[in-house]
């Protein structure tokens, strides 16, 4: 037993060797960028800055445009939660139904208004919508604080 585990063992340590060399052998040599390197202009049309959204912008107005862009993005995207979030409050209201019930007190029937709470279609679809737009904003790769209170 002990001859069948050393012999692995060296087979083992022996392919450990060659594989040390074989990557060793075909790793090739990094490439060394120096600063002439990256002073000298993109040769490939695929390097090239993209273009400005107009001619005569300014950094600092592409700058500010993208903000504001990104700014209103948020406003809607805030505003869809707090319509999903209405239309649920809404739904949740709304399922609250006013019943007279008859109950026996003292062998008295007495009959008494009481409020219960059905779950409708209407809350149903409004709880899920909820979620279904957390995904989309997921999917869309927004901050997921957009979706917060």
């Amino acid at each position: 037993m002990s001859l069948a585990t050393s012999l692995g063992a060296q087979s083992l340590g022996e392919l450990a060797r060659r594989e040390k060399e074989r990557r060793k052998a075909s790793r090739a040599a990094p490439k060394a960028y120096t600063e002439q390197d990256l002073r000298r202009e993109p040769a490939s049309p695929k390097a090239s800055p993209s273009p400005s959204p107009s001619p005569s912008a300014t950094p600092e107005a592409v700058a500010e445009y993208d903000r504001l862009k990104d700014k209103n993005l948020e406003l809607q995207w805030r505003e869809r939660f707090a319509n999903a979030r209405a239309r649920v409050a809404t739904a949740e209201a709304g399922a609250w139904v006013t019943r007279i019930e008859t109950v026996f007190v003292g062998g008295i029937p007495v009959q008494q208004q009481v409020r219960v709470f059905e779950e409708t279609e209407e809350l149903r679809q409004a709880r899920k919508a909820l979620p279904d737009l957390e995904e989309e904003l997921r999917r869309a790769g927004l901050p997921p604080g957009w979706g917060r209170n």
